[in-house]
């Protein structure tokens, strides 16, 4: 049934001992402890695992972007001046315009 968690979650049909565990899982309810501490550490392995692949992406978007700044500076000779100053006094102008 598609709302069974909301049952689960208030104790329906269960013993109040047991209301602590809504977040088991159906299969690994009624199993062993030993059962669920392996669920529990695959689910946590695969949050480790997550995140060091995010953390992965995220390194390979930095080198790329360090790469194109490279190529760009040193290989084509762009000159790029970031000035935070211009672009705040550009920001502050454009919101001015806008306003009126």
């Amino acid at each position: 049934m598609a709302f069974d968690f909301l049952k689960r979650m208030f104790g329906g049909q269960q013993k109040p001992d047991d209301v602590i565990q809504i977040f088991t899982p159906q299969m690994a309810s009624g199993r062993g402890t030993g059962t669920k501490l392996v669920l529990a550490g695959a689910t946590f392995a695969g949050l480790v695992l997550s995140g060091v692949v995010a953390f992965g992406a995220l390194l390979t978007l930095l080198l790329a972007v360090g790469a194109i700044y490279y190529l760009l500076t040193e290989v084509l000779g762009i000159k790029l001046d970031v000035d935070p100053a211009a672009f705040v006094q550009r920001a502050q102008a454009y919101a001015q315009n806008a306003r009126n």
